[in-house]
């Protein structure tokens, strides 16, 4: 899917584990798959086949954590996520604690153990190989987030601010409506500010004409909607009768 000459990431949020699920959305071009632990039925046991389905066919498996719990965030990047994705920040500082969470120090507070799937079980690297660094996908998704984008997205450690549309729908009032007027004028604000800051900037489009014009405003990463809608989705269109002329 191809929006123009600049570079767009496609990708999908996942909420039943299933590594064959995984692997034909892999097959299908996705660049990004984020495995949901916050909505989704994902769980410590059923993030690694999932893994490594991405990984098996080049595409990116970021995990959607619960919150900033130190524990969970530790073990999702230990099992070698590509990326992580923090909902329900507020504040600037809660921005900044996730963050931290993600590095080892003496710039983080993400703990060091060599041995696990993430240090590649205690062997080196291969010469000459940098060191992994998971990307740190916050998602402005609350109104007090909003409102201080500026300070965040100057942030140098996030790699892409990802917009929670419905979650700011919301709290703006007009719950579930995407082309409300308010939320369309707040999204575009986001978008600009973290255009001017340098800072790649996502969100989700359930259609090819919304994610066409969300790309044409300057979203740079799209995420078509979440599997269990979509094969839903796909599965009505094929049971819907069909139509014939003269027939009634």
């Amino acid at each position: 899917m191809d929006f123009g000459a600049a570079k767009i990431r496609h990708g999908i949020w996942r909420i039943a584990p299933s590594p064959m699920i995984t692997e034909l959305l892999a097959q299908a071009g996705l660049d990004f798959q984020i495995l949901d632990c916050e909505h989704g039925a994902y769980d410590y046991a059923t993030l690694l086949p999932d893994i490594l389905a991405c990984e098996r066919h080049g595409c990116a498996p970021w995990i959607r954590v619960s919150g900033t719990d130190r524990v969970e965030v530790q073990r999702c990047l230990d099992l070698g996520a590509h990326g992580l994705v923090f909902p329900q920040l507020a504040a600037p500082e809660d921005f900044a604690q996730a963050a931290a969470m993600m590095d080892y120090a003496p710039t983080g507070t993400r703990g060091f153990n060599p041995f696990v799937r993430a240090g590649n079980y205690g062997s080196p690297p291969p010469p000459g190989a940098a060191p992994a660094r998971p990307w740190f996908v916050p998602i402005v998704e609350t109104l007090a987030a909003a409102e201080r984008i500026e300070e965040i997205a100057r942030m140098p450690r996030i790699d892409l601010i990802y917009i929670g549309g419905y979650d700011l729908s919301a709290a703006l009032g007009c719950a579930g409506r995407m082309d409300a007027p308010e939320l369309v004028r707040l999204m575009d604000r986001i978008v600009m500010v973290c255009r001017d800051a340098g800072k790649p900037v996502g969100t989700m489009a359930l259609t090819t004409g919304a994610a066409r014009s969300l790309a044409e405003r300057g979203v740079h990463t799209i995420v078509h909607g979440v599997e269990t809608h979509r094969f839903k989705q796909t599965m009505v269109e094929v049971l819907n009768p069909v139509t014939v002329p003269g027939r009634g």
